[in-house]
């Protein structure tokens, strides 16, 4: 069990939490603990004590700390899906979509030291089965790309094949990958832009839709 500070703690103080749903505070005290002692410390004590309430609420709304690093994971992720909405707004296909979210993706989540952490600072296989086994994080990616997807879809540009889901998942992994072992070949972001135009793309799209 970590020692708690007054940081930390902060997320469960009752001046400004008590009207916010359980489940929220619990999160926000999490992201709090997550932040202060990385994952690996942090225990569902930590998190009890920094929101204010007891162990056995906590596991009231998360059946084990899997579950609540999850929870927070898809908490971030929703929050970086909601900015990449607005910056790839400014793009107006398929192709643009697909790349420009990855690269965004892959420059903004390292600037979010709680959601970084549970990317690149857990062990290969925990991080792995956080955030690929479940579905949350590929129905979060799926409202992203879902509007784009279904245009291009209609439109004839998309491979009869492709499977949103399976697609978004795929992409999750190639995320992680990048994330954890950096490219030695496509070394800044144009090269890495480039990369993903060269092998994502026309695997995606139908020949001569991009």
């Amino acid at each position: 069990m970590a020692t708690i500070t007054a940081s930390s703690a902060a997320a469960g103080s009752p001046d400004d939490t008590r009207t916010k749903p359980v489940r929220e505070r619990l999160l926000e005290a999490a992201e709090g603990c997550l932040e202060q002692f990385g994952p690996q410390k942090t225990s569902m004590e930590d998190v009890a004590r920094a929101a204010g309430m007891s162990r056995a609420t906590v596991y009231r709304y998360f059946e084990n700390r899997d579950a609540l690093l999850l929870g927070v994971a898809s908490r971030q992720a929703s929050a970086l899906a909601a900015e990449a909405i607005a910056y790839l707004s400014q793009y107006s296909t398929i192709s643009d979509w697909l790349v420009e979210g990855l690269l965004f993706t892959l420059r903004e989540l390292p600037r979010r030291p709680v959601f970084a952490s549970l990317v690149t600072s857990l062990d290969s296989r925990s991080s792995g089965n956080l955030l690929l086994g479940s579905t949350s994080l590929i129905q979060i990616g799926v409202h992203v790309l879902g509007p784009m997807f279904a245009n291009a879809k209609q439109q004839g540009l998309i491979r009869d094949e492709i499977d949103p889901e399976m697609l978004i998942e795929w992409l999750l992994r190639m995320l992680w990958t990048y994330l954890n072992a950096p490219s030695q070949v496509a070394t800044d972001e144009e090269g890495m832009r480039r990369l993903f135009q060269m092998m994502l793309i026309p695997a995606v799209l139908k020949d001569g839709a991009a």
